[in-house]
């Protein structure tokens, strides 16, 4: 299971979106969509069951992606 930070989303952020820009890449377990602190800069944790090969992958391809008018930033978390 790999964990994927995501920061520059916009504040109205949905599961349903995560779930359709990460489609094609692999299936996700879980997406936490964390608005406490600053609502307006919310952040986007998702579980995925990928290998550690195509999570570097996805960070490298979420890093500066465009989505709905805001630059995401992607960052693997390691446990």
């Amino acid at each position: 299971m790999k964990r994927i930070l995501l920061t520059g989303v916009q504040p109205g952020i949905t599961e349903d979106t995560v779930r359709r820009v990460l489609a094609d890449v692999g299936s996700v377990s879980q997406i936490t969509i964390v608005r406490d602190g600053n609502p307006d800069r919310p952040l986007v944790v998702v579980e995925m069951s990928i290998s550690a090969a195509a999570a570097h992958l996805l960070v490298a391809r979420l890093t500066d992606y465009w989505l709905d008018g805001s630059r995401l930033s992607a960052h693997l978390l390691m446990r």
